[in-house]
């Protein structure tokens, strides 16, 4: 799996933290024939994660593993992690696979990336290798 992701390069903490601050990963994930934004939970490998809804989270029900996926979500078990070149303004990239210093795209294009925060929610940031 490489370096699990924990933290982002700077040590901002990169999952299980959305519920109380608004910070860590957002992603997008398919979830009982509905598509809505998630949370990452625990990492299970560089292209799989146990996910939930968060309105689920600290809530008791079950999470799930999903996979990564290119383009939104459409089936179970499904989910799109995403992030913006440069700035939370910069071109959107679908995430193929994720450790703790490089995400890589579906293309094999690499990056660093780094968690970014505009008061309301944390983007990933990437930067070309």
């Amino acid at each position: 799996m490489g370096r699990p992701l924990r933290k982002d390069q700077l040590g901002v903490d990169a999952i299980n933290t959305y519920a109380g601050a608004n910070t860590g990963v957002r992603v997008e994930l398919y979830d009982t024939a509905l598509r809505t934004d998630g949370v990452i939970l625990k990492q299970r490998g560089a292209k799989t994660f146990q996910c939930c809804r968060i309105g689920d989270i600290g809530t008791g029900t079950a999470y799930s593993a999903y996979v990564l996926k290119n383009g939104a979500p459409s089936a179970a078990g499904q989910m799109r992690l995403f992030g913006y070149v440069d700035t939370n303004s910069g071109a959107e990239v679908n995430i193929r696979k994720i450790t703790k210093r490089v995400a890589t795209d579906w293309s094999g294009n690499r990056y660093n990336w780094a968690l970014e925060n505009d008061s309301s929610n944390d983007y990933i940031i990437l930067t070309a290798v």
